[in-house]
Formats: C-alpha cells, sequence, structure tokens
C-alpha cells in the first residue's frame, strides 16, 4: 500500500466524522429550540386560561403515579359530627395548575401555582 494513500483514507473518515459531529449537534440545537417554544406556548395558554381544563393521570409503576391538573380546585371541609367530607366552591372559582406525584407514602406535589380567574 503507498503511505499518501493510507492519509487520504484517514483524512477522508476525519471529514465524514466532523460532518456527523455538526449533523448531530444541530438536530440536538433544533431538538432543544423546538421543546423550549412548545413548553412556553404550553405555559402561555394555561396561564392566560386559553387550555382547556384537564385531569391527566400517568401511571409510572405498580403504586407510582404522576398526575397533572389544570382546573378549578374546591374549596374541602371536614365536618366532624356527622364525619363526611364536603367540598364546595365559595365565589369565584379558584384556578391552578399543578403536578403531583403520588405513591403508597404520600403525596409530593413537583409544581403548583394558583392561574387568574377567568
Amino acid at each position: 500500500m503507498h503511505p499518501t494513500r493510507s492519509i487520504d483514507l484517514h483524512r477522508g473518515v476525519l471529514v465524514n466524522h466532523i460532518g456527523v459531529s455538526r449533523a448531530l449537534a444541530l438536530m440536538v440545537t433544533v431538538g432543544l429550540v423546538l421543546v423550549i417554544t412548545v413548553s412556553l406556548a404550553v405555559a402561555g395558554a394555561v396561564r392566560a386560561g386559553i387550555a382547556p381544563d384537564f385531569d391527566q393521570q400517568i401511571v409510572l409503576y405498580d403504586q407510582h403515579h404522576l398526575v397533572i391538573h389544570n382546573g378549578p380546585s374546591p374549596t374541602c371541609a371536614s365536618i366532624p359530627n356527622p364525619p363526611q367530607h364536603d367540598c364546595f366552591m365559595p365565589g369565584p372559582e379558584r384556578r391552578e395548575f399543578s403536578v403531583d406525584y403520588l405513591t403508597l407514602e404520600g403525596v409530593r406535589s413537583l409544581i403548583w401555582f394558583r392561574l387568574p380567574p377567568r
């Protein structure tokens, strides 16, 4: 094999490697820009009250759930005699967006903020 032939092959591989690296970097950058743009648009829609009310429950494992809630939040009160649990909404409805993580040990609120009334 001629010595310059092997150098030329290595240069071709290096140029191809640089091209693949640039393409991968471009794809990652476009993906991040897309995720950030969509996240800001959804946050703006939720904040403005344009997004519809929803309660989405995602099962992660057998006893682990992720609950995403957007909508009115009832005010609940416990009445001791007779024992009962009443939920009512006095005045204008209070709206909230929350993401909760439910396990057998309890509930962890990951994100919670109150929304302005519609």
